[in-house]
């Protein structure tokens, strides 16, 4: 299988307090760190890990030195820097271009690098029981022996591993294989759906509890009745009823039209009946006056009294006379019209009173009090019925999506597959015990890749070495997880005799394979022959060195300032 490896190149450390430095450049196969106890040889290998946003103990005078740390790695073909400044990392590239800053390790820095090293490995966070990216401390952990707490109980190298809960054996068969990428994908999402179904199913069952408590105090129905068929009567009488008064309107207003006529004729009447009256009194007037002239009562004009004009005062009150005439048979009919439509307005009112009766009686066989609570009644029963129906039909819904990807998942689990893992480890954990000279224990009963291992006395340290280097030849051989870094500190535990801290040097330098990148952190090699790059820190108590200040200082800032900057902008947008 092809497999990315990731080689660590170079190491600077900064101290702005103490103004000093250190940088430590790596060999891409064979590094060995040594010198005397307390030369920093673990502050070194601890500084790794430290920038990778790995959580490591560091002792109370290494913190005053507010060390930053720049770590240059190589992986997939490119090559990277991670500088790390307390609580703050940037990741550049080769060219120092800031690819991205980040101000959290779980929230930030742990999905980019699952996401660069392919990983897809999530655990379940303590916090929240959901699924998240493994952190850079457990992705780095099986290849990461310390000194301070390997050597007697794995998995345990790094500070705040708590954050994930029981996250051994899902780490375990991860990184042999026995669950691929995959399984943990579609555990992710068994998750969520398990949470969700969690949620809806104590809703669901609050809503019921309210449903029960709420039905003590709402009324029963005291009748039964279709409201909407009881809606659609009263709307047909009330369509009805608008109808018969658009008509009683158009009556009235025909009404008051003959009406304004009737006046308008009465008036006329009038005035024609006064003009012949005046046009009369004229003729008299003619009559009894023959030499004087007379004034048209109709137009004020004065005319001659002459025989003509006599006769024209007579054509005058013909025309009136005639004019009158027909006034009144306008007014005859205008007065039988408005007979006819004073009838029509009565008859039109009596419908109107009846349907109003119709509507009247209608409503009244459901007083609105009633009416109210039995709705509420059946509105709020209904809304908790709904409300309940939407439960099931999602937790229903959800049910059906977890069993498939259940069922996904199990075809993961393929048992011959992982018998398969768990015999080779056995094989490997087997030899290299015995290679390790370790007979108090052997791999009989393991139905499962053990989660620790451990003999008696000094056999356990190196038990654990063979347990950690079965574990390491089985990922190997079985999966494609990128190949980090194997880091051992500190091997010589519990008093090693002459003999097992040979075999221990040794046992490391011949089976660590070769596309492995190994850094050994030891005071001495016990007369083990080895051709690597040698780190020889040597000044006791002091790791950090003034005459690097400057050129460390140069290449570091530089960097720091971009972070910085990027971190700044990240909190103001």
């Amino acid at each position: 299988m092809e497999r990315n490896q990731l080689l660590i190149k170079q190491l600077t450390i900064l101290s702005m307090p103490e103004k000093s430095a250190k940088t430590v450049t790596f060999h891409p196969q064979r590094n060995l760190i040594t010198g005397e106890n307390d030369v920093g040889k673990s502050t070194i290998i601890k500084s790794i890990y430290h920038s990778l946003g790995a959580d490591v103990h560091f002792d109370n005078v290494w913190e005053k030195t507010d060390a930053i740390s720049l770590l240059t790695f190589s992986y997939g073909g490119s090559d990277y820097k991670i500088l790390r400044s307390r609580g703050h990392f940037g990741l550049f590239d080769e060219r120092g271009t800031l690819l991205q800053s980040f101000d959290s390790v779980i929230k930030g820095l742990s999905p980019y690098l699952s996401k660069l090293f392919n990983s897809k490995l999530k655990l379940k966070q303590s916090k929240t029981n959901q699924r998240i990216p493994a952190s850079p401390a457990i992705q780095f952990l099986p290849f990461y022996i310390d000194q301070d707490k390997s050597w007697s109980k794995p998995w345990n190298s790094f500070e705040g591993l708590g954050v994930f809960t029981s996250f051994k054996r899902d780490l375990i068969n991860f990184i042999t294989g026995i669950r691929p990428n995959e399984y943990f994908l579609l555990s992710e999402r068994i998750d969520q759906l398990s949470a969700s179904l969690t949620t809806l199913r104590d809703e669901s069952g609050v809503l019921s509890s309210a449903k029960k408590a709420v039905e003590k105090y709402i009324p029963k129905a005291t009748f039964d009745i279709d409201i909407k068929a009881f809606k659609r009567d009263v709307d047909k009488l009330i369509v009805k009823l608008e109808g018969l008064k658009n008509k009683e309107n158009d009556y009235r207003k025909n009404l008051i039209k003959l009406k304004n006529k009737e006046a308008f004729i009465d008036n006329e009447i009038m005035l024609v009946s006064k003009s012949i009256r005046e046009i009369d009194k004229d003729y008299e007037h003619s009559l009894n006056d023959l030499d004087g002239e007379i004034t048209c009562p109709t137009c004020n004009a004065t005319y001659e009294n002459s025989m003509v004009s006599r006769f024209g005062l007579l054509e005058d009150i013909d025309t009136c006379r005639s004019l009158l005439a027909d006034y009144l048979e306008d007014k005859k009919k205008v007065v039988k019209e408005v007979v006819k439509l004073e009838s029509h307005l009565t008859l039109q009112g009596a419908k109107v009173r009846e349907i109003n009766n119709l509507l009247n009686e209608k409503k009244g066989k459901v007083r609105l009090k009633d009416l109210i609570r039995n709705e509420s009644s059946k509105q709020v029963k209904e809304i908790f019925s709904r409300s309940q129906s939407g439960y099931i039909s999602q937790i229903a819904e959800i049910e059906g999506e977890k069993s498939g990807l259940e069922d996904d998942r199990s075809k993961l689990n393929n048992k011959d597959r992982k018998e398969l893992i768990i015999n080779k480890f056995n094989t490997f954990i087997d030899l290299f015990l015995l290679k390790l000279n370790v007979h108090t224990l052997n791999s009989d009963g393991f139905s499962d890749i053990p989660l620790s291992v451990r003999s008696q006395g000094s056999d356990t340290p190196r038990a654990l070495l063979a347990y950690y280097y079965a574990i390491l030849f089985t990922s190997r051989e079985f999966t494609s997880l990128p190949l980090f870094p194997l880091v051992v500190d500190s091997p010589n535990q519990q008093d090693q005799d002459a003999q097992n801290r040979y075999k221990i040097i040794k046992f490391i330098f011949e089976n660590t394979p070769n596309d492995y990148q190994l850094i050994l952190g030891t005071v001495d090699l016990h007369g083990v022959e080895y051709d690597g790059l040698t780190i020889s820190p040597s000044t006791k108590l002091k790791l950090l060195d003034r005459d690097e200040f400057d050129t460390a200082y140069n290449e570091v800032i530089p960097l720091l300032d971009r972070l910085q900057a990027s971190l700044i902008s990240n909190s103001c947008s």
